[in-house]
């Protein structure tokens, strides 16, 4: 499949997000990952061009929505709705020497009621919703995939992207990778010796699938081609089968002892 044919190879270069680009934030009582706006649209200029040449958007709608209702809370009655600002928003962009459009929505909340029961006016929310919109509009091309496809909340995908931004960062380039690898070849030692602590040859089927699953993302870490990831895949098969193995004769040989005892040895009396 060629660039001109591949629909996903945009999606391919931008959907991984560097850890220095997420931050966790509490918003309305959910634990979230929140994207930087900055790093969104320095990706966008690096891939399309400077905003208004290579990509850009206009506004196609704005209003501010009626939201909850705040009631009082003795009496019941109403006191006020809050205020929701909208904007329908078309991001447009080049790429391949062709022009895009993809539209979204963005949202602030405007006059609101704060947990301390006051009342609070977002001065920022037409700012704060072209700039949700133009995150989300881009997230429609693969931008920040991971964030959005909720990756980040499986904390072995975290470490992952975490090492790998440690790597991006690294002045010394080499001697970081060097260190991932290093920690590459310890975790495999760790894990093919671990097999033979294991009591029971299900178990240790377990723990394989689990590990065979983790061995992309740490190959991928250790920056490892597919045949070190291949030898890498074959070292843990074969642990695990030598470990089944000798758990398996263990149990035939606890079972033989069982069916064959000793018979206790005659003694003789002068």
């Amino acid at each position: 499949m060629t660039q001109d044919t591949d629909h996903l190879s945009l999606w391919r270069q931008v959907e991984k997000t560097p850890t220095t680009a997420i931050k966790p934030a509490d918003v309305d009582g959910q634990n979230i990952m929140t994207l930087d706006q900055i790093y969104v649209i320095q990706l966008a200029t690096d891939l399309f061009g400077p905003a208004g040449i290579g990509w850009g958007y206009r506004i196609e709608d704005e209003r501010y929505d009626q939201g909850a209702p705040v009631l009082d809370a003795k009496t019941g009655g109403l006191i006020a709705h809050e205020q929701t600002h909208t904007v329908r928003l078309v991001l447009w962009y080049r790429w391949q020497g062709e022009k895009g459009e993809v539209t979204q929505f963005g949202h602030t909340r405007a006059v609101y009621r704060t947990r301390n029961g006051l009342w609070k006016t977002d001065g920022e929310a037409p700012k704060k919703s072209v700039t949700d919109a133009i995150k989300k509009c881009l997230s429609l091309l693969g931008f920040a995939a991971d964030v959005y496809g909720g990756k980040f909340d499986n904390q072995g995908y975290l470490q992952e992207r975490q090492a790998e931004t440690e790597l991006e960062m690294a002045e010394d380039y080499d001697a970081a990778l060097q260190e991932k690898r290093d920690e590459f070849k310890a975790w495999l030692e760790k894990q093919c010796e671990g097999f033979g602590m294991i009591p029971h040859p299900a178990s240790v089927q377990k723990v394989l699938a689990i590990q065979v699953e983790q061995l992309p993302r740490r190959a991928s870490v250790a920056r490892l081609d597919e045949e070190a990831e291949r030898v890498a895949r074959e070292r843990l098969n074969k642990a695990a089968q030598e470990a089944i193995e000798q758990l398996r004769q263990a149990k035939a040989a606890e079972k033989a002892a069982h069916q064959n005892p000793e018979e206790p040895k005659e003694t003789t009396h002068e």
